[in-house]
């Protein structure tokens, strides 16, 4: 099986770094330096590349170092995706995507032959947020594993919208709703059937992880859909509930209002687990997504893991590496200190300081 493998990397006027190149090692690179220096903006960038956006949630103008009028991101990619090259510039007017130097139509083929999966502090919402969190977890891993769970993402989005708008019309206009029901019931069970299936391929992956690293106890990652079963139920659920929906003003039922539960010895992480088991369960979750997205799209994700090893103690920092160290892809770890990743042979490291890097 091969893998993502980003051969080099190259950054021009994006956040505090004004021009940089890299070539990563092809299994472990630590990037390291003092809070503030750049080291996110390294990943940053390279999850850019495979997801076509910033896990920061930032405007496209705050990627763009001061004073500059554009930023522009290059990777070159080997193994599986050999001499594949992909090219984004993004500035005030907008941002163009170049694949081997032509202008390109990203679609769900691309998340599938590139897939990334990121680890970074703000996914402990992940486990201390609400659904939405949870959710979008599931659709950015959905979006890399199954190539048509994009259109019927975009599909679901625009049928609620037009629903939900509906609904607030007054006197309310039932039959109007007849289309967009259908849409849903249609959409939203093709959503429900593939994160059903994601969650069935993540588990075991999550409890063997939870095991590995945590050694807490019995773990477990539970999907619950707002409406069981298909088309049929979805369509039937979307009527029962009319009433109530034109009274809030918005459809109360279907795919968007699903969840994921976590559970630590039969109890709800959420509420029960303490913040080092929480990060234990993303870190796991994360690493169950690398896998199943192995298996989904043949290929070993490239892994980013920013400032992995913070509030995990020793043992869970030791039983971490010694996991990933095992799992066989390209990896790219930030820390401020570097003997917290206890990684011998394979790796390359890297210093930032200021928006600079240099190779130690």
């Amino acid at each position: 099986m091969g893998r993502v493998q980003l051969d080099e990397l190259s950054l021009v006027d994006f956040r505090n770094i004004r021009s940089l190149t890299i070539k990563p090692s092809p299994r472990f690179n630590i990037v390291s330096g003092r809070n503030g220096m750049g080291k996110t903006n390294l990943l940053e960038s390279i999850y850019i590349i495979g997801s076509m956006r910033s896990f920061r949630q930032s405007r496209r103008v705050d990627m763009l170092r001061r004073g500059a009028k554009e930023t522009r991101i290059r990777g070159r990619f080997g193994d599986i995706c050999a001499g594949m090259v992909c090219e984004i510039t993004m500035g005030h007017e907008g941002r163009q995507v170049k694949i081997d130097g032509k202008g390109a139509h990203l679609d769900g083929r691309y998340f599938h032959a590139l897939p990334m999966v990121i680890f970074h502090p703000g996914n402990l919402a992940i486990v201390q947020g609400g659904p939405e969190a949870r959710r979008r977890f599931l659709d950015r891993a959905l979006f890399q594993a199954e190539i048509s769970y994009q259109e019927a993402y975009r599909s679901y989005g625009k049928a609620i919208a037009n629903r939900n708008r509906i609904l607030k019309t007054r006197p309310l206009d039932k039959r109007a709703l007849d289309p967009f029901d259908e849409q849903l019931a249609s959409h939203g069970a093709q959503i429900v059937m593939m994160r059903e299936r994601l969650v069935i391929s993540m588990s075991p992956l999550f409890e063997e992880a939870m095991e590995r690293i945590g050694g807490d106890g019995q773990s477990r990652m539970t999907y619950r859909p707002k409406v069981e079963g298909g088309f049929d139920e979805i369509m039937c659920a979307l009527r029962e509930t009319i009433e109530k929906d034109s009274a809030k003003g918005y459809t109360t039922a279907g795919p968007h209002a699903d969840d994921l539960v976590f559970e630590v010895n039969g109890l709800d992480a959420r509420k029960f687990a303490s913040q080092g088991q929480q990060r234990t369960i993303v870190l796991a979750a994360k690493i169950a997504e690398t896998g199943s997205l192995e298996k989904s799209t043949g290929r070993t994700p490239l892994l980013l893991l920013d400032d992995v090893s913070s509030e995990l103690d020793r043992d869970r920092n030791r039983h971490l590496f010694d996991f990933l160290a095992g799992l066989g892809g390209q990896v790219f770890i930030t820390t401020t200190h570097v003997d917290h990743i206890p990684i011998e042979g394979d790796r390359i490291d890297f210093f930032v300081e200021n928006g600079s890097i240099a190779v130690n």
